[in-house]
């Protein structure tokens, strides 16, 4: 029987969930019996998610594109440590399911019970708080980890978008696209992806910037 483990990466989560997972793995860690010998201190670790959840705040409020990109940067911040946490946890604990999860860390799914993502749905593009970007959203899929979306702003010779790279987020809401050029038509589309692959694209969406 495969040993059970605690997941390692946490940079998936949305923001609400990630802040709250953070805080029970602090409130969990702090005087632990067995977990004694943590890679990160405690109050390190506290501190830092208390610096995420200010950050993460001020970003939810309409924050501008810096207080934006310092929350993402501070939420790495905290995954990394989370993800040296969790090595350590999986090693003490030893597969004991209970020591496990008196970390606060989340166990990781059977890999059977966990389906490749269904199709992204309700994908928007809408006007930004600034003149030169767009928010992208969607709706949350169920057993999805992280999501990816491409931007198109031009066609190919077929009248097909060219699609860019993919911007990957662990949030459906509060994703920033910048700058976008007045008058140019941008198209989106959004798809989910978990451990077992990627789901379908969703339905692509347009928005002429203005």
């Amino acid at each position: 029987m495969r040993k059970k483990k605690v997941v390692l990466d946490y940079s998936g989560l949305k923001d609400d969930e990630f802040s709250t997972l953070a805080g029970k793995v602090v409130d969990c860690l702090d005087g632990h019996p067995l977990f004694t010998d943590l890679p990160v201190a405690v109050a390190d670790l506290k501190a830092e998610v208390e610096l995420y959840k200010s950050r993460w705040q001020k970003a939810s409020r309409g924050g501008s594109l810096v207080e934006i990109a310092e929350k993402n940067d501070t939420k790495r911040d905290v995954s990394e440590m989370l993800r040296k946490i969790a090595f350590y946890v999986n090693e003490v604990g030893n597969g004991v399911r209970s020591a496990l999860l008196s970390s606060g860390l989340i166990l990781e799914a059977d890999p059977s019970s966990m389906p490749t993502p269904a199709k992204t749905t309700n994908a928007s593009l809408t006007d930004g708080l600034q003149q030169d970007q767009f928010k992208v959203g969607f709706d949350r899929v169920p057993n999805a980890l992280l999501y990816e979306y491409q931007i198109s702003d031009k066609d190919d010779e077929q009248g097909n978008p060219i699609w860019s790279d993919s911007y990957r987020t662990g949030s459906t809401r509060g994703n920033v696209f910048a700058p976008v050029v007045k008058d140019v038509t941008y198209r989106l589309r959004v798809r989910a992806v978990n451990k077992k692959g990627a789901g379908d694209w969703s339905d692509v969406v347009s928005l002429r910037a203005r």
